[in-house]
């Protein structure tokens, strides 16, 4: 009887896999998207699509069936992404269109000559102002579009620009050699930079606390460099690109957890404004 119950319990921790850093990711990514007013009113139905994907995604990542699971996690990521790109063209939409009933009236009280000479000047620098942030608005939601390009990659927006976050980027243990899955993964990043060639982007390598901070903090310089290195060999000019190490320092969940180290040990792709 001992024997057949410590059988059944390593079966039971067999089939129970390592949580994946991965879907926690777009599971996370989904409900920061339905938290949003905006991405919630415009894309709604999309979003369902992403938590139908991510639950088939965590189906077969349970049942240990890697081609499904890949299949739909790439498919939930995309509508998540996708999700979000609509709520910021609608919320662009929306500012362009006060803008220009803006500049409507500006332009009329300045034709018809309600003010004086000072404050037709001023009702001038307030069209080309108008216009001017008209056009960075319309700007953005260019590059909103453009974004989605990139939905198979867990993206937030901070004080630098559109920042990838990859948490399942390949290397060897304790290596800065990408392997052939890491370069796979790097493709869609390389197609977009191929098609924006003014773009410029920071790469910042992160690691968990286990080992020397020291180590830590060179291993993921090392990491950030090599996968600099392989855009550069796509045909990215090396002036386009910056790389730096952060070591452990900045981690986002617990490094007591083997799942939050997973998460803490990424690559962040940052494309600057």
């Amino acid at each position: 009887m001992g024997l057949t119950a410590l059988s059944l319990m390593l079966g039971a921790c067999a089939s129970t896999p390592d949580a994946s850093p991965r879907l926690l990711a777009a599971e996370a990514s989904l409900q920061r998207a339905k938290a949003d007013a905006t991405t919630m009113e415009t894309a709604r139905a999309t979003l369902d699509k992403a938590d139908a994907a991510l639950k088939d995604a965590r189906e077969n990542y349970e049942k240990g069936k890697d081609d499904d699971y890949t299949h739909m996690i790439r498919m939930g990521e995309g509508y998540v992404a996708l999700a979000g790109s609509r709520g910021m063209q609608l919320e662009a939409n929306r500012k362009i269109e006060a803008l220009n009933m803006e500049r409507t009236e500006v332009v009329s009280q300045a034709r018809l000559g309600q003010v004086r000479t000072a404050e037709a000047e001023t009702a001038e620098a307030k069209t080309d102002a108008a216009n001017s942030e008209a056009g960075r608005i319309a700007a953005e939601t260019r590059a909103a579009v453009l974004t989605a390009e990139l939905a198979s990659y867990e993206q937030t927006k901070t004080d630098l620009g559109v920042t990838l976050i990859l948490r399942d980027l390949q290397f060897a243990s304790g290596s800065s050699v990408l392997t052939t899955g890491a370069k796979g993964r790097l493709t869609p990043l390389a197609n977009y930079l191929a098609k924006q060639p003014d773009a410029r982007i920071q790469i910042a390598g992160h690691t968990d606390s286990q080992g020397a901070e020291s180590y830590n903090l060179d291993l993921s310089s090392a990491r950030a460099a090599s996968v600099g290195t392989y855009l550069e060999s796509t045909g990215v000019a090396s002036n386009r690109i910056t790389s730096l190490g952060l070591g452990e320092g900045s981690p986002v969940s617990s490094n007591a957890t083997a799942a939050g180290r997973a998460i803490n040990r990424r690559v962040e792709v940052t494309i600057l404004d």
